[in-house]
This record gives structure tokens, sequence and C-alpha cells, in this order.
């Protein structure tokens, strides 16, 4: 091995570790990337944690309200199908009249649901609010939140990382509710 041969593999392995560190940096979401992935993760988390919170105290609900547990589960039941029929006009929606204002709508309407929810006298306020009206609020909230997430992570690396964080959320949503 000559000395120009060592300096070389020197000089080469000095420039792969610096690629490597840029890529890495690269790879890396800005703080203020970071920033936009905390309301979309915890939007996530409301979607996940609004399919599943009811299936748990459907015996208390259904007491409280002084109705069936089968009028309970239609409640629940009605609340994904909402949100599974709106999810693709969702999508168009988004489209349509822009990603941040729909995610700003869905989460307003989820609140007003949410809000009706819980203060329900009966069962056909809560069909209103959970059912209709939260259902509509997370048909409007998922499409933006995967949208916004593609279209400004645009790092294989980060947007790996991003959509794991927003997974996580869903998954603890769930585990929540």
């Amino acid at each position: 091995m000559t000395v120009s041969h060592s300096r070389r593999c020197g000089a080469d392995r000095k420039q792969s570790r610096h690629s490597m560190a840029e890529q890495t940096a690269a790879a890396r979401p800005s703080g203020a990337l970071r920033r936009v992935l905390i309301p979309l993760a915890l939007a996530q988390f409301i979607c996940s944690f609004a399919g599943s919170n009811m299936n748990v105290m459907i015996t208390d609900i259904s007491e409280d309200l002084d109705t069936t547990v089968q009028g309970v589960q239609v409640a629940i039941t009605l609340f994904l199908l909402v949100m599974a029929a709106l999810m693709i006009p969702g999508g168009k929606l988004t489209d349509r009249y822009g990603r941040k204002r729909c995610l700003n709508v869905g989460l307003s309407v989820y609140g007003i649901g949410a809000l009706l929810s819980a203060l329900s006298p009966g069962l056909p306020t809560l069909i209103i609010g959970n059912s209709i009206l939260e259902g509509i609020g997370t048909a409007l909230l998922i499409p933006p939140v995967y949208i916004l997430t593609t279209m400004l992570f645009t790092e294989v690396t980060s947007r790996a990382r991003a959509f794991g964080v927003i997974n996580a959320m869903a998954g603890i949503g769930a585990a929540t509710g």
C-alpha cells in the first residue's frame, strides 16, 4: 500500500462521513416542521380517541341517558359510518378549500359535537353530537393530517419519522379511548 493510496482512502472516509452527516441533518425536520407536527399528531390522536372512547362506557352512558345499550351502540356505529362515508368527500374538500382551513373546520365541528355529546340529555342529542358532528369533524380532520405531512416532510427519513409520530399518537388515542 502506498502513501498516496492511504491518503486517498482517508480522504474518502472523511468525505463519506461528511456526506452521511449531511444526509442525517437533512433528514431531521427543522424546528418549524416539528412545531407543525405537534398539532397534526394531536389531531390524529383526537380522531383515534373518538373512534373508541364510548365503547368502554356503553353501560354507564346508557344508564345516564336513560336508554338502552343497543341505542348507544347505534350511536357508535353511526359515528363510524358517517366518518367513513365522508372521508373521501373530506379529502376533496381539502383539495378545494385548503388543507389548513379543513383542518380548522374539522376541529371546530368536532369540538361542537363533543360539547353537545357531553351535555346530551338523551340519545337523540348524543346521536347528533357524537355520531353526526364528531363524524363530520373527524372526516374533515384526517385527510389534511396525511396530506400536510406528505407535503411538508419531503425527505424520506423525516417523512417516515413524522408518520411514525402521527401513527403512535393514533395508537395512544385508540388505547386511551
